[in-house]
């Protein structure tokens, strides 16, 4: 439900009190739980309050570089300090104000002092010739920013915060940096953020829009950190990126199983970004594999791969993550997320692994659709279409593998639509009688 659906409940409930529909404690308990998802900001208010902000912030860079060359060094300084400082002072109006700011006011004041702070930073780079490179601005522009989240619970400097951090750890994986100036530190710097320090507790839920965010900015910094970790490692990167392949297969399965509080585990899919799209990159790892050439391929990735110990830290938090996920019964996540573990039979499989290893994915993604399916007929959480399709996929996958004939596959493609569209049909059917009221 988004911030309008939530309002135009709000604004219906006294209608309903009124004609006896609600009692006054069933109207009550509603307006308590969905007055605070009315007042989150809502996309359109989150983008005209940060290009307000961008176009002010940029105003004021272009009038003052208008005649920069003219201006002495303390004049410059004045002027790399004043916007700071009076955006400051705005935002310090707005905390005072407390509830009473709109929400779009508040966005507009945090980021307008975010682009002020790196404008700060840039001027006095400039004014004194400090030097340096970009992603270092970048990285401190973001750490300088990031309290800003705190204090404002800005959305909009959290989404610039993630954006930013994302790239600055997929740069960092071409140099060699130190550890702790490497995407190895994306998790702390990600950390930071979660979930809005230092009250530890939002008192409003998270965005659909900077959930998608933060699920994307964390695939880059991991996916950053795991290749950053093979390299350093192997002291090269040439001849050992399916190792890299695998660990970034073991951090989508990390993220599937992402903990979730039992409130959250009813809401639709697209709140869910961690779960949609670490289910993408499992079961496109999944379908590949079961083709015989990669075999050797992965049996050869994953025996490197416990060489390096980021290795040993993706299994250790899939692990305890696992371990939640079966505290509350996430049955079809962890079918999934059990595609990145079948692999590792290559070190039992041995030579043997080219051959056995992609019919063993085969099985094993056939097993994991049909449990998606049993799932929803036996009333635990499941994905009924999802294991559908991907039954689909795997016999189309061996069709184009088989040497049938043309007329063979054809024939047989029409019969697998066919079936598909059938049982679609027929899980809407049982999603309609469900949703009628029973005598």
């Amino acid at each position: 439900m988004n911030t309008s659906h939530h309002r135009w409940l709000l604004e219906q409930l006294p209608k309903w009190e009124g004609e006896g529909i609600l009692t006054t404690d069933a109207a009550r308990t509603l307006r308590e739980r969905h007055v605070a998802d009315a007042s989150q900001p809502g996309a359109a208010q989150i983008i005209m309050g940060s290009l307000g902000a961008l176009l002010i912030g940029t105003g004021l860079i272009t009038i003052i570089g208008f005649n920069w060359d003219d201006f002495s060094r303390p004049v410059r300084l004045v002027f790399a300090f004043l916007p700071l400082l009076l955006s400051q002072l705005f935002s310090l109006r707005v905390m005072l104000r407390g509830e009473a700011s709109a929400a779009w006011v508040r966005e507009t004041a945090a980021l307008l002092q975010a682009l002020c702070t790196g404008a700060c930073i840039a001027l006095v780079s400039q004014i004194y010739n400090l030097g340096g490179e970009w992603p270092d601005f970048l990285f401190w522009w973001c750490l300088l920013s990031l309290p800003l989240v705190w204090v404002m619970k800005s959305s909009s400097v959290a989404i610039f915060y993630l954006i930013g951090i994302a790239e600055w750890s997929i740069h960092q994986v071409w140099g060699h940096q130190p550890w702790h100036a490497s995407p190895m530190i994306y998790p702390l710097l990600l950390l930071g953020l979660f979930p809005f320090w230092p009250g530890w507790k939002l008192d409003r839920p998270l965005s659909t829009t900077l959930r998608w965010v933060m699920t994307i900015s964390a695939i880059c910094g991991l996916c950053a950190a795991a290749h950053h970790a093979t390299r350093m490692h192997f002291a090269e990167s040439w001849g050992h990126f399916d190792v890299t392949l695998w660990q970034w297969v073991l951090t989508s399965a990390m993220l599937a199983l992402f903990p979730l509080p039992s409130a959250a585990l009813d809401d639709t899919s697209r709140h869910k970004p961690q779960v949609i799209l670490g289910f993408l990159h499992l079961l496109q790892f999944g379908v590949v594999a079961t083709f015989l050439d990669m075999g050797q391929e992965l049996a050869k990735a994953v025996r490197e791969a416990w060489q390096v110990p980021w290795t040993w830290v993706l299994i250790g938090v899939i692990a305890a993550f696992a371990v939640h996920a079966v505290i509350r019964r996430r049955w079809a996540v962890l079918s999934v997320a059990s595609i990145a573990i079948t692999p590792v039979l290559a070190l039992v499989l041995g030579e043997t692994a080219q051959a056995v290893l992609p019919w063993l994915m085969t099985l094993h993604l056939s097993l994991i659709g049909i449990t998606l399916i049993v799932l929803e007929f036996t009333g635990r959480r499941g994905a009924p279409r999802l294991g559908a399709a991907l039954l689909c996929v795997l016999i189309i996958a061996r069709m184009f593998e088989s040497e049938l004939s043309l007329l063979t596959k054809g024939l047989a493609f029409i019969v697998i639509g066919v079936a598909f569209l059938a049982f679609n049909i027929c899980m809407s059917r049982l999603a309609r009688q469900k949703q009628l009221p029973q005598p």
